[in-house]
This record gives C-alpha cells, structure tokens and sequence, in this order.
C-alpha cells in the first residue's frame, strides 16, 4: 500500500533543492527590481502571517507544530524583504537558510503526520 504523504514529501525535497539552487539570483533579480520585489515579497509577508492566523487553533492537537511551521515562512520572507531592501551581507544566506529550514520543518511535520485510513 503506498503512503498519500510521500509525493507532498517528494515535492517539497525537491523545492528545498530548488531554493538551495536558484535562491540567491531571484533574490538578486528582486534586488535588481526593488519596487516590484518590495510588493512580491510584503505579499508574501502578509500571506504568511494570515497563514499563522489561520493555523492558531487552540483546539487542534497540532497547533503548535501547525504554527511553527508558518511562523518560518514568515521568517523567511520576512528575510528575503531585508535583503532586497537594505541588502546587509549576511541577509542573503539568512534567507535562504530560512527558508531551507522552513520546508525542512514542514517535511517533518508531514512524515509526523498519522497515515490515511484505507489510503
């Protein structure tokens, strides 16, 4: 019986290859485009703080994974929008790190995930 969680899982690898890959020329691309990457990446920033809104159930079993998760992508974009925007040395690998580390955490909260029933 083949488990629904690993093409999710699989995807998310390879985004996380992805990121690692291509990260740093979108970013400079962005960079490059200051005002689009402004409006790109404050989307995003408020995308992900509605996500955290959304995910805060304090009746559901996993809220505090559920919220941790969106909370690093938060950090993330929030990340992304410091070095587009102020361009400090170490931002370009805090973003992406930040990123790296958000789809990690939600691979694991995937594969921490009970299995379908009859799936």
């Amino acid at each position: 019986m083949r488990d629904p969680r690993l093409p999710e899982i699989a995807l998310l690898l390879l985004i996380a290859v992805l990121i690692a890959l291509g990260a740093q020329p979108v970013l400079h691309l962005l960079a490059a485009n200051r005002l689009l990457g402004t409006i790109v990446l404050a989307v995003a920033l408020v995308a992900a703080v509605l996500a955290i809104r959304r995910a805060y159930d304090p009746a559901s079993p996993t809220v505090r994974a559920d919220v941790t998760k969106y909370v690093a992508y938060c950090v993330a974009a929030a990340l992304a929008l410091v070095t587009i925007d102020w361009g400090p040395h170490w931002a370009i690998r805090a973003c992406i790190t930040a990123a790296e580390v958000a789809v990690a955490f939600d691979i694991v909260t995937i594969v921490a995930r009970p299995r379908a029933v009859g799936g």
